[in-house]
């Protein structure tokens, strides 16, 4: 008799759980991409101008929990954890958040949302092609291709609004307290904050940043606009050792870009297009450098992605330009193209080679750098680094699995 009642106790503890996470549903997807690069620089004076790597690219396992609140509404969450398969670590996290989904007032959300970057119509990377060929390596980039516009990746600390569907119609509305992630190391409640800090934390400018993203899709088209501005927290002209520098005034600048973008599609082809304009003003002075308020850099860009698929292949292309700097009267613009094939060995699983070149202009913009391929600094080594008028191009082989 006592064996049962244990046995009736101990089903008991274990159906408790069950029924309380009976309410809220966690499903689990994601994509685990890895390429296999040679990348290669026209740089002479490097001292490795050819490197070949294993990269992780931005592979995610993503958690979506939602709970029925009743009424048409839900608590929803998302996390995007971002493991590194090749070295074992793992990377900061993709658009997580929390929030509430309604049916008539749309989803509010709290947390690392994407605001701006990666619009291109570029499907080459859903198809694992590396991040390298995508054409963000310019459109995300300003100030001759030293500054990334609204972080060239989520922005942290942010509020969104994402409205229902009507029609064809939709919006996203974003805020964020802090665009460049966590707070200034004077801000009051940073752990180890002295008297000091604190009273200058007091006087430092608070960052804030801006998003709105209406766009408009069709049963074979789609088109967008994306709005973003950006100011840093604490911004300076100086380096850590106190001394002015412009490249350091040029990263700490405020931030206005505005997107245009769309594709249609026909049969087995899709013609994309983006323009993009952004422009970065000094936030903060000092001596020998422009003034408050003064525009650093005005650069228009644009790119022109397509693609044809048949069965299982995929062919795909893009060329990308970065127009000189209205701001500068150097020559630092750049171009750049890739081609790509792709075979889709399954719904869920892809293979892929592509080829791609990016050429800086001739006279690149203060501080010796040009444009460089999209995250190949953060994957290469110590030569990835671009120098002025500097080209580089890179062979990919690419795997793909979506779950």
């Amino acid at each position: 008799m006592n064996k049962k009642l244990l046995a009736v106790a101990v089903a008991g503890v274990f159906a408790a759980p069950a029924a309380a996470f009976a309410q809220s549903s966690v499903t689990i997807s994601g994509a685990i991409t890895m390429t296999v690069d040679n990348v290669k620089y026209s740089d002479t004076a490097k001292t490795t101008r050819s490197e070949s790597r294993l990269n992780d690219e931005s592979s995610s396992i993503i958690f979506n929990v939602r709970e029925d609140l009743g009424g048409g509404m839900s608590a929803i969450v998302k996390v995007d954890v971002k493991p590194n398969p090749d070295s074992g670590a793992i990377a900061a996290s993709g658009e997580s958040f929390v929030g509430i989904s309604t049916k008539t007032a749309g989803r509010f959300t709290a947390g690392r949302h994407n605001f701006h970057f990666f619009k291109t119509p570029w499907d080459g990377y859903g198809l694992s092609g590396g991040l390298k060929s995508h054409p963000s390596s310019l459109i995300d980039f300003a100030g001759g291709g030293k500054v990334a516009i609204a972080n060239a990746t989520r922005t942290p600390n942010s509020l969104m609004w994402s409205s229902p569907k009507w029609g064809g119609f939709a919006v996203d509305v974003g805020y964020s307290f802090n665009p460049g992630g966590g707070n200034t190391a004077t801000e009051i409640g940073n752990a180890g904050a002295t008297e000091a800090d604190l009273t200058a934390g007091n006087t430092a400018r608070r960052g804030r940043a801006w998003m709105l993203n209406p766009t408009f899709s069709g049963t074979n088209w789609h088109i967008g606009y994306s709005y973003w501005n950006g100011k840093p927290d604490a911004p300076t002209a100086v380096t850590a050792t106190g001394v002015p520098s412009l490249a350091v005034q040029l990263g700490s600048s405020d931030q206005r870009s505005d997107s245009l973008y769309g594709y249609y599609t026909w049969g087995g082809f899709k013609l994309g297009l983006m323009w993009n304009k952004s422009k970065l003003n000094a936030a903060a002075t000092a001596a020998g450098l422009p003034a408050v308020g003064t525009q650093l850099s005005n650069r228009t860009a644009w790119s022109i992605p397509i693609r044809y698929s048949w069965a299982n292949h995929h062919i795909l292309a893009h060329y990308t330009k970065a127009r000189d700097d209205k701001a500068t009267a150097a020559q630092d613009g750049a171009k750049m193209w890739a081609l790509m094939y792709a075979y889709s060995l399954s719904k869920r699983t892809s293979v892929s080679l592509s080829y791609t070149k990016l050429t800086n202009d001739g006279n690149a913009t203060a501080g010796g750098a040009g444009y460089n391929l999209y995250t190949n600094i953060v994957l290469g080594s110590a030569n990835a680094g671009t120098t002025a008028g500097e080209d580089v191009r890179a062979l990919i082989f690419g795997v793909r699995h979506n779950f």
